[in-house]
């Protein structure tokens, strides 16, 4: 049987006031995932959003940095830094280079939940906002469960990663109740996690507008849903339920007030294949302190991650590559809303999962950080092929789709390609470095096309497969 090992990690969820200029209030909600580095350090992706106010659609993502200390009796001491791109909403972010020291005193209320204080200064170095304020934190203990990157053998019927079963890849329709009956689409992902209950799960989805002259409209949400397979002798492999979810959303002209919005909408989902599933959602849209009122119309795919322990799928005996990649991209000539063209700098994440010996599936997102264009961000999913490292080298090369906008960015209708050329250089137990050239190119009239370079580290690790 393939080997397990385990890395601490921690989930942190806080809530802030965030003062901007003319004394303006900006409610910022804020997920962090931190990774344990060892000697009490740790580090890890993060996303800032905003909930309350009237700057929906204001998000930042990035890395942030964490040193705890342990003071006694259950109590502990936090310092970190977090650095990221991002805005949104016309705030006044400047280039959207977003930087957040903060300090936070942590008291153990359970085996793996902790409650916080945290004072905090959030500061865009380019822009003018300038804000120190204290904040609610709540933060819980788990493990990363991995397996080496190239285990064979039987893998252990539990689950490995962050513990999600399914990534779903979505696309979707809002008709948003006003007089003009606006419609927009969108493009996203979800991923999903089963609870003890069979048919419960809960999830967090992302998605960006790439029709509908909503360029730059982003939401994230929480989401749970519940399903039953109504007759399993009549229609096989179907289920049907409910999902429910809340987060930020907002940009794009698109009226969800402070940014807080709800969703609740019927599924119905299909398994054709072991490992694969079609799905359809319909329901309701709507922002708690703004106007927006719409429908979703949704399809989606679903792509089995971990063993199936409910016995809803077939278990195989493989233990599949998957990596985490940090990214810095240097888009070479954007051009902007007011006719001028000019370079600008992003950083992102990409989630990356083998699907056969040469070729994976890719979901990234980025935000950008200098170039004057602050607020502009960019998720894509795709393919990419590479080759297996013969020493330490290794080249590949991704194609890309997806939504972007913001920042003053002329993007069309949102929907953007990004092809991609890379060479990587491995160190042993240190990740692998890579190179990437491509170019990146909006579909719809009035975006722009631009070369890219990119630099990279990415970590693999060996999951469970269906």
């Amino acid at each position: 049987m393939a080997q397990s090992d385990t890395l601490p990690i921690t989930g942190v969820l806080g809530v802030e006031n965030v003062r901007l200029p003319d004394g303006e209030h900006l409610g910022l909600v804020g997920g962090t995932l931190l990774f344990d580095a060892g000697a009490d350090w740790s580090f890890g992706p993060a996303v800032y959003g905003a909930v309350s106010g009237r700057r929906g659609g204001f998000f930042v993502g990035g890395v942030e940095v964490q040193r705890r200390w342990r003071l006694g009796r259950g109590w502990g001491l936090a310092t970190g830094l977090y650095a990221g791109g991002g805005g949104g909403a016309a705030a006044p972010v400047g280039d959207g280079l977003m930087l957040r020291p903060a300090v936070t005193l942590w008291k153990d209320v359970g085996p793996s939940l902790q409650l916080g204080l945290s004072w905090s200064a959030v500061r865009f170095p380019s822009g003018t906002i300038d804000s120190r304020q204290l904040g609610l934190t709540m933060a819980w203990r788990s493990e990363f469960r991995h397996l080496a990157e190239h285990d064979g053998g039987n893998v252990p019927n539990q689950s490995t990663g962050l513990g999600f079963d399914r990534m779903a890849m979505t696309a979707s329709t809002y008709r948003i109740d006003d007089r003009n009956g606006r419609r927009i689409g969108l493009v996203g992902a979800r991923a999903e996690r089963r609870a003890g209950l069979d048919g419960l799960s809960w999830g967090i989805e992302a998605a960006a507008a790439a029709q509908g002259d909503a360029a730059g409209y982003m939401e994230i949400l929480g989401t749970a849903a519940f399903s039953v397979e109504p007759a399993p002798s009549a229609l096989p492999g179907w289920r049907i339920g409910v999902r429910g979810g809340v987060g930020a959303g907002g940009g794009g002209a698109v009226p969800t007030g402070g940014g807080l919005m709800t969703k609740l909408t019927g599924t119905v989902e299909w398994r054709v294949a072991p490992g694969w599933t079609l799905g359809g959602d319909y329901g309701d849209v709507r922002s708690t302190n703004g106007p927006l009122r719409a429908r979703q119309a949704q399809v989606w795919v679903g792509m089995s991650l971990e063993p199936d322990l409910d016995g809803r799928g077939a278990n195989t005996d493989a233990a599949v590559r998957s990596e985490w990649v940090g990214v810095w991209q240097h888009h070479i000539r954007r051009t902007r809303i007011d006719g001028t063209t000019r370079a600008l700098d992003t950083i992102g994440l990409k989630l990356n999962r083998d699907l056969g010996e040469h070729v994976y599936v890719s979901g990234q997102a980025h935000s950008a950080f200098a170039g004057s264009a602050g607020a502009y961000s960019i998720g894509l999913v795709g393919l990419g092929v590479t080759t297996r490292p013969a020493t330490n080298l290794r080249v590949g090369a991704e194609m890309l789709a997806g939504a972007a906008g913001g920042g003053g960015v002329q993007a069309g209708g949102g929907a953007i390609v990004q092809g991609l050329a890379w060479a990587g250089w491995s160190v042993p137990d240190r990740g692998e470095w890579r190179a990437g050239l491509g170019t990146v190119r909006s579909l719809r009239g009035g975006g722009s096309h631009s070369p890219v370079i990119e630099l990279a580290w990415s970590r693999a690790f060996g999951m469970a497969a269906r």
